[in-house]
């Protein structure tokens, strides 16, 4: 840990409701940050509770959240940073926990597991495995060793990290990629290749999967994804850019049922990469699910045409 820590929380927003929650989480810690920074990137009035220790930045408006949270880390007077998306909440004693487990230095990074929340399911503590301290994010992150649920992840939420990385690898570095976290996490581990990643076991952050987000659109960005991992998982070895190529742009057909995107995404594994057992299992399994779904709207239709 650093000597004397203190921690800013950085808060990128469009002003939903579920800001002020997310910000009382922050200011309730057991290990209480010097400062919560709100990043205003729309031209709103937030909900926030009273305390000294809230400031509030507006960006130009619609910048992006990766631009939003380098212009809260760049104006942060902590020598911590720990991020936090506006519909998510801490649990009291994350921050204590954290600041606890991190090594010795001014380069690292620690995560936690989260529970997800999404309507209309039961919460699940996500991922099921860690990361080691001595594995590269993209590996942990794209190449599939299994198909539990849960699938490894290093969400924005559970992330806190000495200001000193940021300044080196900008949060800003991702802004505009479809995968702006991720990509972050694979610039700094390219520009501090012995930083380490500490995940702690405990879940110690409610994530929500709130309906139509920025990062659920509803519609397939198939090809958007397959463009990304080709671009920017050219350096990594057939394997990584198989499996990512049959799970990430699949996820996204599969959300909006449509079978072209699956069959767009399995063609380009095959021509660009070697997928793996469980990517392949992955992009049959959804192909069957969309097919299920078409079959059961066919029965329902004719069903009340009957009627």
């Amino acid at each position: 840990m650093i000597s004397g820590t203190a921690v800013s929380v950085v808060i990128p927003t469009i002003g939903r409701a579920s800001l002020r929650s997310a910000v009382e989480s922050a200011l309730n810690q057991t290990s209480p940050p010097m400062e919560v920074i709100v990043v205003l990137d729309r031209d709103c009035d937030p909900d926030l509770p009273e305390s000294d220790s809230i400031r509030v930045l507006r960006t130009s408006g619609g910048v992006g959240p990766s631009h939003a949270k380098q212009i809260g880390v760049e104006s942060a007077k902590g020598n911590v940073i720990a991020l936090l998306d506006d519909d998510d909440v801490w649990y009291p004693d994350k921050l204590e926990k954290q600041l606890a487990a991190a090594p010795v230095g001014d380069e690292w990074i620690v995560s936690c597991r989260f529970r997800l929340h999404a309507p209309g399911r039961k919460p699940v503590t996500c991922p099921h495995r860690l990361i080691r301290r001595d594995e590269r994010s993209v590996l942990y992150i794209f190449k599939l060793r299994s198909l539990r649920k849960g699938r490894p992840c290093l969400p924005v939420p559970t992330l806190v990290f000495p200001r000193a990385v940021a300044q080196m690898v900008p949060l800003s570095v991702s802004a505009g990629s479809i995968h702006d976290d991720p990509l972050w996490l694979m610039e700094v581990q390219r520009a501090l290749p012995d930083l380490p990643i500490v995940q702690l076991p405990e879940p110690l952050v409610d994530v929500n999967a709130t309906p139509g987000s920025i990062s659920r659109p509803g519609e397939d960005r198939s090809k958007a994804y397959i463009d990304w991992g080709v671009r920017e998982l050219a350096d990594q070895s057939g394997r990584v850019r198989g499996d990512y190529l049959l799970t990430s742009p699949v996820s996204s057909a599969l959300e909006v049922g449509s079978l072209r995107g699956v069959a767009r995404s399995m063609a380009a594994g095959v021509r660009s990469g070697r997928p793996g057992l469980w990517a392949w299992g992955y992009a049959s399994a959804a192909m069957l699910r969309i097919a299920w779904r078409r079959v059961g709207s066919r029965a329902a239709r004719a069903a009340g045409g009957m009627r």
